[in-house]
């Protein structure tokens, strides 16, 4: 069988136009973005999105630089787009030199799965994860924002993962308040299998429920908590159907939402929440909800 060859887009730009390469990378379908740093140049970012089919170049190259217009910055600010392909066991082989354990919040530490032995004595809760080609390895800002979220407002029962990826988040919860009933569904079945996978390296495979499906499918379930690392665009079409899911006064965690969207998501989940935290971490926001809204939202 011939194997998966990932197409990809390393945009070098300023780390003040980040939202606006981010926003067209998502706006043509990319599947994730990493994001990395070079401590010699500080002021800059390298953005590295990963697409199913060969991207147009020369039309997202465009519309950065309208986008960088837009909010009168200079072309300068992007300094290149290039294009190439990559083999899946080449992409692990170069994501897995940079992966290294995080401490997250004030109990949660994640960990690459090839690095357990290596690791010291903690205290703090390990979740060990191999991503595949997932998204949620625990290094971005928004998966990040969701395990403090999750630590802080998490307070057991029952809490459901919209779009689980690797399956962090559900895993995170597990650790947290073990016995808990806990379901991650993806829409994409390798996120499924890799997620699955996680759980069976952390000892979860039991107790841990992850299903393809969509969100409608859990109407009426009632989960205390329920936790959707998406984006933007994703969320505010489900707004509506996050409510047929929850407990009254049930806690709604979102994520994957730029600064400029923020708005746009604290609109379109305020005539049934009343927000309690919004986190702001680099371009990202992370905000955390009620159930029993009806007062306009606030920042």
């Amino acid at each position: 069988m011939a194997m998966k060859v990932w197409h990809t887009l390393e945009i070098e730009i300023a780390r003040t136009a980040e939202s606006v390469a981010t926003a067209e990378l998502w706006a043509h379908q990319t599947t994730g973005i990493e994001v990395s740093e070079d401590p010699s140049h500080p002021e800059a970012v390298t953005l590295r999105a990963y697409f199913d089919l060969a991207p147009d170049v020369g039309v997202i190259h465009r519309e950065i630089l309208e986008g960088l217009a837009r909010l009168g910055l200079p072309e300068t600010a992007l300094a290149r787009v290039d294009s190439l392909t990559i083999a899946d066991q080449d992409w692990m082989a170069e994501w897995k030199k940079g992966y290294e354990p995080v401490a997250i919040g004030e109990r949660l530490l994640i960990c690459p799965s090839w690095k357990r032995e290596t690791l010291g004595p903690t205290d703090r809760l390990v979740i060990e994860i191999d991503p595949g080609m997932a998204f949620g390895t625990g290094t971005h800002e928004t998966t990040r924002g969701c395990l403090e979220m999750i630590e802080r407002y998490w307070g057991g029962g029952a809490l459901l993962d919209v779009g689980t990826g690797t399956g962090i988040l559900a895993m995170a919860a597990l650790r947290l308040h073990p016995g808990a009933r806990v379901t991650g569904f993806d829409n994409d079945p390798e996120a499924i299998e890799v997620a699955t996978g996680n759980a069976a390296i952390n000892g979860l495979a039991e107790e841990l429920e992850l299903e393809v499906n969509r969100l409608s499918a859990y109407a009426g379930h009632e989960f205390d908590t329920v936790v959707a690392n998406l984006t933007a665009d994703v969320i505010v079409p489900l707004a509506p159907e996050f409510p047929s899911v929850m407990k009254p006064g049930g806690t709604l965690i979102l994520s994957g939402i730029l600064l400029e969207q923020e708005r746009q998501v604290l609109d379109a989940i305020s005539t049934s929440y009343l927000p309690v935290e919004t986190k702001r971490d680099g371009e990202w926001v992370t905000m955390t909800a009620r159930l029993g809204g009806g007062s306009p939202a606030t920042t």
